[in-house]
């Protein structure tokens, strides 16, 4: 058990993950407001998916008037797709907005990942941010979960990320470079494998529980990544599987599952985004650690949630019931919706 299963498929590890990643799926949660703080890459072993271009034109001809949160659907791979957006109230139309796409986890949907995330799209809409949170299908699978390499093939969720945003796009403003990616656990995964396929569309991305869920010998450009992890998390596990750190595998990448530590991880990583080995270790809370790689072509960093488990930083909304033991401790010192949107403030495409 203790040598490294890591670049292989792993049925039974596969369905820890699947029944243990739960957590935007629950139905019971308690509210509870923490404190704020703000403030070599290769090629995959087989074809990748693509999200089509970002659109030239940023705000169509007739924008629609409607506001707040809208539930609607776009044709796509795994047939009709829905999808939540939230638009601010005082939006108009006339001047181009970030939009950020946030990916729920296993047995999730949009409202459940909003909730968990800190109610991200109130906070984003306050910014004139717009949010999508897009649905996972099955599959075929047990449950509800994004489609990444080494959990299943189908359906194409790249592909549904674009069409989304290209037919969101025909009816709002949107600013064509500044479109982010975000997510919790296969949320997380799913953001990750953005990074690796879809970085000619995204201004940044910001992986939660889930950076280590993908091989990062797939990425294929340099990407701005601000990811964050608890460094007790035991369901995705943040040391690896059996605490052996993964060796990326350019010839598994696209197909087989992927359980890393999440510090090698993003070691490799920062690598691919151009940065000096170096880094810096911030504390901005005796519990939330920001490292941030220097001299990178694309900004690199890492939230360690210190203590954490399996569970989003200073989250106002918190799972309840006998889950809640198992996916660890929740850290309230910082809140990863208000920094991930400092952040993102700070990154557009060139």
């Amino acid at each position: 058990m203790r040598t490294s299963r890591l670049n292989r498929h792993l049925p039974a590890t596969t369905a820890v993950l699947v029944a243990a990643l739960l957590l935007a799926g629950c139905s019971t949660v308690t509210t509870g407001e923490g404190s704020v703080t703000a403030v070599g890459s290769a090629a995959p072993a087989t074809p990748a998916p693509q999200v089509s271009a970002a659109p030239v034109s940023a705000c169509p001809a007739q924008v629609s008037p409607r506001k707040g949160a809208i539930d609607d659907t776009v044709q796509a791979s795994g047939g009709n797709r829905a999808y939540r957006l939230w638009v601010p109230a005082n939006y108009t139309g006339t001047t181009p907005l970030p939009i950020i796409v946030n990916y729920h986890g296993t047995s999730g949907d949009p409202q459940s990942i909003d909730d968990f995330s800190s109610n991200l799209s109130q906070r984003a809409n306050a910014r004139n941010y717009l949010v999508v949170a897009p649905q996972a299908q099955t599959g075929g699978g047990a449950a509800i979960r994004w489609t990444v390499p080494g959990f299943g093939k189908e359906p194409d969720d790249i592909q549904f990320t674009g069409a989304m945003l290209d037919k969101i796009a025909t009816e709002f403003c949107v600013d064509p470079k500044r479109v982010y990616a975000t997510g919790f656990s296969s949320g997380g995964a799913m953001t990750t494998n953005i990074a690796c396929f879809a970085s000619d569309r995204f201004a940044a991305v910001v992986p939660g529980g889930g950076v280590n869920l993908i091989d990062p010998s797939c990425q294929k450009a340099p990407i701005p990544m601000y990811a964050y992890h608890g460094t007790k998390d035991d369901t995705a596990f943040f040391n690896g599987i059996d605490d052996q750190p993964a060796t990326p595998n350019p010839a598994t990448a696209a197909t087989a599952a992927f359980f890393g530590g999440v510090e090698q991880v993003m070691t490799f990583w920062a690598r691919g985004n151009g940065c000096q080995a170096a880094f810096t270790d911030t504390a901005l809370a005796p519990d939330a650690t920001l490292r941030v790689w220097q001299g990178c072509a694309a900004p690199t960093q890492l939230l360690l949630a210190i203590g954490g488990g399996h569970t989003f930083p200073g989250g106002t909304t918190r799972i309840d019931g006998p889950l809640a033991d198992a996916l660890g401790a929740t850290i309230t010192s910082v809140n990863m919706a208000d920094l991930m949107l400092n952040w993102f403030d700070t990154q557009k495409k060139a």
